[in-house]
This record gives structure tokens, C-alpha cells and sequence, in this order.
């Protein structure tokens, strides 16, 4: 947790007390994991109706071409917060707008804050926050709609199952509506900053994909659908392919160039002549890992469905999965502080894969061939935010 907090400078970009109770990870790995088939239902609803408004398509067009990152962002902010909030606040654009640049910048800010002298990073917050955006204009959402549920939420019968609400179950005593505000705010960097990359390389390598392989996704879908009644857990479970491209874009692309960052709280010695002193950060190469020959074949390329197709060989359903860890895979971290969303992402973003796959043919935009190159910032891998891609619109399906 040292490390997270000296990378995002939770004191500064957040608030202090997130280290010293982070009981909004526990949250997460338990109440919100429990009740991830109570949101599919919504999160399927809010993903069409987002979509449907997002991709408005001009009468004398038969397409529409979209810069990816940017528009996946403000999507991932809006289904989020059906389940985070409820209706009122994901559909509240001044209140997405708000909640999409603090995710954005908090890592742009982070590292300039780090890099200044102890006495003068309260200044430097400041600035960076006045130029960029910084807490405050998400939490002038968030912090009224908290108070006036919590007043309601006192004559409730039955109490709705968002996620805001399980973080007030869980609250210690001496929580303040400020400080529940901060950590839904910190649920909400998570969610949009790592979901909006994931997706976003997807669509870039499934514009690659030939029709055939395409059309094998769709396929998929759809007799999972079918098989199991509609949009719910089962059905989900068997989107193989899907499941499989993101844990493919996870390994090639991956969110950091390392991994597991820890501090080191007492000298050592490696064994290898190097010594990390007190205080030391060190962290794995995770492109060492993920580009070994003896851990993926062939691993310089992209193969969104290398996973389906162990999953086939194998005849195991959980262990290639796009949530699971192994020491091989460490794109969500490992052990007991690895990422405790990333079940509720993988839900939501097959969802929406899913959804995209079924209602649209996706390419790149005329005369480009190659996929773009990501940018890189402090060790971070983001997709290129000026690049494009063409929807066209197929026949509606159900």
C-alpha cells in the first residue's frame, strides 16, 4: 500500500485516511463481487442506452467515426455509475465530466507531485489540481447526493444493492460523508482509468481481426445468449473469445511496463551483487514475464484468442480466465493486494465488447492499416488518445 500511495499521492490526489482503513477493497472483494449478477441487468441497460446516444449517426452517413480512448472513457464513467450511484448521477453529464477528468489527470498529476520536495508538494497539488481538476469538482456531486440519501436512507424498507450503499454498510462509525464521497471517488478512478484502457486496445485489435474471426465472436455470443435465456451471469461465463481478447490485450499491451511495486521496509540482499537499502521501491519487469517464449508461445503476437483456445485444449473454464491471477499474468497485480475490481470489470466490459460485436462492424479508418501506437508516461501504456475507429451499424439484435 506504500506504493500506491507514493504513486498516486493518495494524501494529496485523494486523502490520507484511504491507507490507513482501506475498507473500500474489502468492499469490493466481498458485498460487490456477491452482487455482480444483480448487475448485469443494469449495467446491459445502461451500456444500450449510452451507446444508442453515443453513436448518433448523421441520415447522410451509414457510419460513424469516433475517437476511441476519449469516448470509451465518459461510456466506462456513465454504466459504472449506474451501479456505483444509480440513475441521477451516471446520467448527470456535468457530474461525468467531472468524475472522467479526475481519472484522467490523477496520474498526470501524481508523479509532478512526487518529484517535489515534501514541504512544497501541498503547493504543487494545488496548482496542478487548479489547471487540470482535482477532487473537488466530482466530490460537488458526490458529497450533496450522499446527504440527501443518507437522510433517505433512514425511512428505507429495502435499500437499493449500488455500491455506494454497500460502502455505507460497511463504514466504520466514526466515517464522514466526506470520506465515503473520496473512496467511491477512488472506486471510480479504478474503474474508469483502467477499464477505458482495456477496452480501448480491444477495439483496436478486433479491428484487425478478419470477418471470419469476427463473425466466430458473434457466433459465440449469440449461442450463449441463447443457450442461457438472455444477458445474465451463465451467459457471460461462455463469451470464451471475448474473455480471451482481454486477457490477451492484457498480456501484449498491459496497463504498466512493471509490476507489484513494493518498498522495501528493511535492507536486503537479491542475491545477485544487488542490495535494495530501506526505503528502496522495487518492482517486476512485466514485460519480462509476459514476453517469455517459456510462458506464451510466440509472444510477440497479439492472439486474442490464445486463451480460448488453452481453455478448449485444457477443458478448464477458470483458469485462463480474464480475472484470474497466476504468476504469469500480472497485469491486476498479485496476492492479497491485487486489484479488487477486477471481476466487476471483466463483467462490464464483456458486456460491452459484446454488445459492440453485435451491433457493429469495427475497422480502421480508410488507408491505415496498423493499429496506433500506444504513448507512454511514467512507465504507464496508454492508447493513443487522437486515434480513431469506424462503427457501422449491422442489423439490431437482441
Amino acid at each position: 500500500m506504500m506504493a500506491v500511495n507514493e504513486d498516486l499521492q493518495l494524501p494529496y490526489t485523494m486523502d490520507a485516511h484511504q491507507l490507513s482503513n482501506p475498507y473500500q477493497a474489502t468492499v469490493l472483494r466481498t458485498a460487490v463481487n456477491r452482487a455482480l449478477p444483480a448487475y448485469i441487468p443494469e449495467l446491459f441497460d445502461e451500456s444500450v442506452l449510452a451507446m444508442d446516444e453515443t453513436f448518433k449517426i448523421s441520415r447522410y452517413e451509414d457510419f460513424i467515426s469516433i475517437p476511441v480512448f476519449n469516448t470509451m472513457t465518459h461510456l466506462i464513467a456513465r454504466i459504472t455509475n449506474r451501479v456505483v450511484f444509480g440513475k441521477e448521477l451516471c446520467r448527470n453529464e456535468d457530474y461525468l465530466h467531472a468524475v472522467v477528468q479526475f481519472a484522467e489527470t490523477t496520474p498526470l498529476m501524481a508523479p509532478f507531485i512526487q518529484w517535489s520536495p515534501m514541504m512544497l508538494r501541498p503547493v504543487v497539488y494545488f496548482i496542478l489540481s487548479t489547471i487540470l481538476g482535482g477532487k473537488k469538482a466530482p466530490l460537488k456531486y458526490m458529497i450533496p447526493y450522499l446527504k440527501r440519501y443518507m437522510k433517505e436512507r433512514e425511512i428505507m424498507e429495502e435499500k437499493p444493492g449500488f455500491v455506494s450503499e454497500h460502502l455505507i454498510a460497511s463504514a466504520p462509525p466514526e466515517e464522514t460523508i466526506e470520506g465515503l464521497a473520496v473512496r467511491l471517488l477512488n472506486i471510480n478512478f479504478g474503474s474508469i482509468h483502467t477499464s477505458s484502457i482495456f477496452i480501448t486496445q480491444t477495439l483496436f485489435e478486433i479491428a484487425l481481426l478478419s470477418r471470419e474471426d469476427v463473425e466466430s465472436m458473434r457466433t459465440e455470443i449469440r449461442e450463449a445468449l441463447q443457450s442461457e435465456g438472455g444477458w445474465n451471469k451463465p451467459a457471460l461465463l461462455k463469451f470464451r473469445k471475448v474473455d480471451s481478447a482481454l486477457r490477451e490485450v492484457g498480456r501484449f499491451h498491459g496497463l504498466m511496463y512493471f509490476a507489484l511495486s513494493r518498498y522495501a521496509m528493511d535492507g536486503c540482499d537479491l542475491g545477485d551483487g544487488t542490495h535494495v537499502p530501506p526505503g528502496g521501491k522495487v518492482a517486476l519487469d512485466m514485460r519480462a514475464i509476459h514476453f517469455d517464449p517459456k510462458n506464451y508461445p510466440n509472444p510477440q503476437r497479439c492472439d486474442l484468442f490464445r486463451f480460448s483456445k488453452l481453455r478448449e485444449q485444457e477443458g478448464s473454464d477458470s483458469k485462463y480466465g480474464f480475472g484470474t491471477l497466476d504468476s504469469t499474468y500480472l497485469p491486476f497485480g498479485a496476492g492479497r493486494h491485487a486489484c479488487a475490481g477486477r471481476f466487476f470489470a471483466a463483467m462490464e466490459l464483456k458486456i460491452m465488447l459484446a454488445h459492440f460485436l453485435l451491433h457493429y462492424d469495427i475497422s480502421l479508418p480508410p488507408g491505415i492499416t496498423e493499429r496506433p501506437e500506444n504513448m507512454q508516461f511514467n512507465g504507464a501504456i496508454i492508447p493513443d488518445p487522437k486515434a480513431h475507429l469506424i462503427f457501422t451499424p449491422r442489423v439490431r439484435e437482441k
